[in-house]
C-alpha cells in the first residue's frame, strides 16, 4: 500500500471518532444552554456522555472562554458563547423586521431586548441585543429555551394567546417530566398566573432562571395569534419588575406594535 493509500486510510478511520468528538461537543453546549450552571453528574446524565470524555470536553471549552468552572463545581458559559451565534435568525422576518426595532429599543433604555417564539411547549429565544447592551450580566444566547411558567416570554405567550391554544399547551406541560413544568398540574395557579399577566399587560419574571436579572415582556399578534413576544431584560437587583414596568413598558409596547405594523405591511 503506498504512502498516499496509508494517510487516506488513517483519514477514513480518523473521521468517526472526529465526527463524535464533535457531536458531543455540541450536546455539551445544549445541554449547559438549558441547564447553565449544572454539574458533571448532571450534564453525564443529559447527554450521555462517559464522564473521561465529558471532562475533556469541560476542560477544553473552558481553556477556550466558553465556559468557565465555579467555586461549587459547577460549569457556566461565558458571554463568548453569544458569538456562535450572533447574526443568526431563523425567520426572515426576525432579521428584516424585528431585529432593527428591537436595537432601535435597546438603544433608547439601554437595557437589553430579546424576541422569543413558542416551539415545542416552551418558548426560544430567536433575537437579542446583548452584545450592543452594555448592562448584560447574564449568559442567554439565540437558541435558549425559556420555560413557560417562568419566564417573561413564556407567561406572556400563554396569557394572551388563543384559549385554545392555551388549553393545548397547558395540558401539554401537565404531562412534561421537566422540573420547571410541574406547576402546570396546579389549575389554580396556571389560572391566577395567567388572570395577573392580562390584567397588567405584560409577563414578567424575577430572579427566575437567572438569578440576577429580571424582564418583562409583551405579545407580538398577527391577528389573533400570537406570533412572538418581546422581553427587555433588567439587573434585579436595580429594578423590579413593576418598576420595570412603569418607566419602559410603554416603549416596549410601542416597539410591539411597530413591529405588528410592518409585519402587516409586508403581508
Amino acid at each position: 500500500m503506498g504512502k498516499a493509500a496509508q494517510n487516506a486510510r488513517k483519514d477514513r478511520e480518523a473521521e468517526p471518532a472526529a465526527m463524535r468528538g464533535v457531536t458531543r461537543t455540541l450536546a455539551v453546549v445544549r445541554a449547559l444552554n438549558a441547564n447553565n450552571g449544572a454539574r458533571v453528574s448532571e450534564l453525564a446524565r443529559l447527554t450521555r456522555i462517559p464522564r473521561p470524555s465529558l471532562y475533556r470536553i469541560l476542560d477544553a471549552l473552558c481553556s477556550l472562554g466558553y465556559l468557565r468552572r465555579s467555586d461549587e463545581e459547577r460549569y457556566e458559559l461565558t458571554l463568548l458563547v453569544r458569538t456562535l451565534s450572533d447574526g443568526f435568525s431563523d425567520e426572515p422576518w426576525v432579521r428584516a423586521i424585528a431585529q432593527p426595532v428591537m436595537e432601535e429599543l435597546q438603544h433608547e433604555i439601554v437595557w437589553p431586548t430579546d424576541l422569543a417564539t413558542f416551539h415545542g411547549n416552551a418558548m426560544y429565544l430567536r433575537a437579542t441585543t446583548r452584545r450592543h447592551s452594555p448592562l448584560t450580566i447574564d449568559a442567554a444566547t439565540v437558541g435558549l429555551r425559556l420555560p413557560m411558567l417562568q419566564s417573561a416570554t413564556g407567561r406572556a405567550y400563554l396569557a394572551f394567546c388563543t384559549d385554545s391554544e392555551r388549553e393545548a399547551i397547558i395540558a401539554n406541560l401537565r404531562r412534561s417530566k421537566e422540573p420547571e413544568d410541574r406547576r402546570a398540574r396546579d389549575a389554580g395557579h396556571v389560572r391566577d398566573l395567567v388572570a395577573m399577566t392580562r390584567k397588567k399587560g405584560y409577563g414578567e419574571r424575577h430572579r427566575q432562571i437567572f438569578d440576577k436579572t429580571g424582564a418583562i415582556a409583551v405579545p407580538i399578534r398577527r391577528g389573533a395569534q400570537v406570533l412572538a413576544c418581546l422581553n427587555i431584560s433588567f439587573i434585579a437587583s436595580a429594578l423590579s419588575p413593576r418598576e420595570a414596568a412603569s418607566r419602559y413598558l410603554g416603549q416596549l409596547q410601542d416597539a410591539a406594535r411597530l413591529i405588528e405594523g410592518r409585519l402587516a405591511a409586508q403581508a
